[in-house]
């Protein structure tokens, strides 16, 4: 059936209008963007995409939480709490999906699909400084986990926008080492 998720139809209209969607984000920021657009490019009527969609933000919102998602279950899959495995899963995913990563992580769209990863692993970073720094409180840990978080996404987005010139794994041991200073 048209509209049941996982349904054959319904997975092959949503990549359409998101390609499109993708698409149409290389050329223009987001909030330039109309339903229309969208839909003369994806080649299908207004009433499709409103089944799925209520504006082009709400389709971004989509696309981030489909990647964040992924981006979860990828670390959880691994099971390993170690940063540099943590990263180098992060790091993969972002290769596997290079043109949505470019687009997401553009300053100009200003997702957060980052910030809503490592704000997930708070708890688990959080357990970690208090092993690494027993003396600080819990307020000296916070500052640290934001200090770490807002300096991992603007490398991240950095090794991104610069298209990718350094090997992943040299931006995680630049990672790592900002994380064990």
């Amino acid at each position: 059936m048209v509209g049941i998720k996982g349904n054959r139809r319904t997975l092959y209209t949503k990549k359409v209008m998101i390609d499109a969607f993708l698409k149409l984000l290389q050329e223009k920021n987001l909030n330039k963007i109309t339903v229309t657009d969208i839909c003369k490019e994806a080649d299908i009527n207004r009433g499709t995409f409103y089944s799925y969609y209520n504006d082009p933000f709400d389709l971004m919102r989509s696309i981030e939480e489909e990647m964040a998602e992924k981006m979860m279950s990828t670390i959880n899959i691994s099971g390993d709490e170690s940063i540099k495995n943590i990263l180098s899963d992060i790091f993969k995913l972002i290769l596997e999906n290079i043109e949505l990563c470019k687009i997401i992580f553009n300053e100009k769209n200003s997702s957060n699909v980052l910030n809503t990863i490592l704000k997930s692993a708070y708890e688990r970073t959080m357990e970690e400084q208090k092993k690494r720094f027993p003396h600080a409180n819990e307020t000296q840990l916070e500052y640290f986990f934001t200090y770490n978080t807002g300096g991992t996404i603007e490398i991240v987005r950095k090794w991104i926008n610069d298209d990718m010139k350094l090997p992943s794994e040299e931006v995680i041991r630049i990672l790592e080492t900002m994380y064990m200073t």
